[in-house]
């Protein structure tokens, strides 16, 4: 029932609604671990009472188990930091709340050892390291995702859209070769960054552009704040005296930028390029964003990719050496250079490098919430407007070839003297019946092997009848 609401496909993990938002899940919660919870509450309250038959009731089967492991947790974990808070930080956790987070450590466990075993859905496994989970929060789902978008997310995310390989995979198509190009495999990951000829006609140029732009408001509100001079460039670390408590700091945040008054923003896009000043540097490289200021000597370069999320380390590699040149020229003119290659998945899931950004900026941390998700968002309609248009592509000549055109043009190839060229056929009048009834065999041939699918059947019905198309 939740994989209908959501519009997964029936082959989809349901483990993604169930596991934690840190495992790329929704955190939605399975009936059997809140039964597990529940459990533990009621034996919690009922420990505490004074009653000796309330006490005297048989306990679960599971709870020698958890008992022993809180015992565990008692003895050696207690007052250990797991976090970022200061020393002694720490409030006092009720053994239930210790019981329930077992619960939860194990159905997650149970998970990843599902996913080990999975072919295609366990790529959450791998991203984990260098991706920042999308937060999917039910005020986004609600009221800033459409239904059609968070539909696209989970397909997505989980390898379950309806793209060529897996149509052919689930018995619902015999073509695999991506419709768009004609040459390589027509799978998700192909059709979002992999196709030369969307690459070839800007459509991922644009989704770029679109996360480029979200980027540049947060660069835009950096400089803003640094000229304000709410941040600074120092670094500082607060100690607590001991027996003392934390209070709040008013540090201001530290940022790379400092206050000037001519700090510039240069950007570079499919439709708009620049060029690097001369007194700057003489290079004809074009990072994403260029910002520089003469007075302080001092040059920020972005880059950003939006890849497929496992390709994410090689993508940061290639692009810090990309300007490793352009780094040394700037630095032999007496510039600070700070160089961020970022990262955005084409489905939504930011890097951390992209965060690390942000964070050296000087943005608070909700603002640094807003634009992850603004970008992330970004991103993800990008490739749902790619997706979208999956059924028609742009040839060498700009124009529109819709895909049962082109799936009929490989099949009028494989027919000897059948040439089909918009509504014209090459006609040949000195056929004989007896040639008419041979070709028709190998027309019908040909349209159970191209045109497997009803709505292409019915589309070109018409065709079938040979005798009338050479008369």
């Amino acid at each position: 029932m939740l994989k209908l609401w959501l519009g997964l496909a029936l082959t989809a993990d349901s483990s993604a609604l169930f596991r934690g938002s840190n495992s790329f899940g929704m955190s939605l919660k399975r009936p059997s671990e809140l039964y597990k919870h529940l459990r533990v509450s009621k034996r919690y309250i009922l420990g505490k009472s004074h009653d000796d038959i309330v006490t005297s009731l048989p306990k679960d089967e599971d709870a020698p188990e958890l008992e022993s492991r809180l015992q565990f947790h008692k003895q050696f974990m207690i007052g250990a930091q797991s976090n970022r808070a200061g020393l002694g930080s720490n409030r006092k956790v009720q053994d239930a709340d210790i019981l329930k987070s077992f619960i939860r450590q194990d159905e997650n466990d149970k998970y990843k050892i599902h996913a080990m075993n999975l072919e295609m859905q366990n790529e959450w496994l791998d991203i984990g390291d260098f991706c920042i989970p999308l937060a999917l929060k039910w005020r986004t789902l609600i009221y800033d995702w459409s239904p059609a978008l968070l539909k696209f997310y989970l397909n997505a995310f989980q390898m379950t859209l309806p793209d060529q390989s897996n149509l052919v995979r689930w018995g619902k198509s015999t073509e695999k070769t991506c419709y768009i190009c004609g040459k390589a495999v027509g799978t998700a990951k192909h059709l979002l960054v992999g196709c030369k000829v969307l690459l070839d006609s800007g459509q991922y140029s644009r989704r770029h552009d679109r996360v480029l732009e979200v980027i540049r408001e947060a660069v835009s509100l950096s400089v803003a704040r640094a000229q304000k001079e709410i941040t600074t460039n120092e670094r500082s670390v607060g100690f607590v005296r001991e027996g003392t408590r934390a209070t709040k700091s008013n540090v201001k945040p530290y940022s790379i930028l400092k206050a000037a008054s001519d700090w510039t923003i240069m950007m570079d896009t499919y439709e708009k390029q620049y060029k690097i000043p001369e007194d700057i540097c003489a290079s004809a490289s074009r990072p994403d964003i260029f910002l520089f200021s003469r007075i302080l000597k001092r040059v920020v370069m972005i880059e950003l990719t939006v890849p497929w999320e496992t390709n994410i380390p090689k993508d940061h590699t290639i692009k810090v050496n990309k300007y490793y040149e352009l780094t040394n020229e700037l630095t032999r003119n007496r510039f600070v250079v700070d160089l961020y290659a970022v990262e955005v998945g084409a489905r939504g899931i930011t890097a951390k490098s992209l965060y690390n950004l942000l964070k050296d900026l000087g943005l608070s941390r909700t603002h640094i919430n807003a634009f992850l998700e603004r970008i992330s968002k970004a991103a993800l309609v990008g490739s749902f407007q790619i997706w979208l248009g999956r059924e028609r592509s742009l040839d060498s000549g700009g124009e529109r070839i819709t895909r049962c055109f082109r799936s009929f043009l490989k099949a009028a190839t494989d027919c000897a003297r059948l040439i089909f060229m918009g509504k014209e056929f090459h006609k040949r009048t000195a056929w004989t019946e007896k040639d008419l009834v041979k070709k028709e065999e190998v027309w019908e041939g040909v349209l159970s092997v191209r045109f497997s699918s009803e709505r292409r059947l019915r589309k070109w019905e018409s065709l079938r009848n040979w005798k009338d198309c050479f008369r």
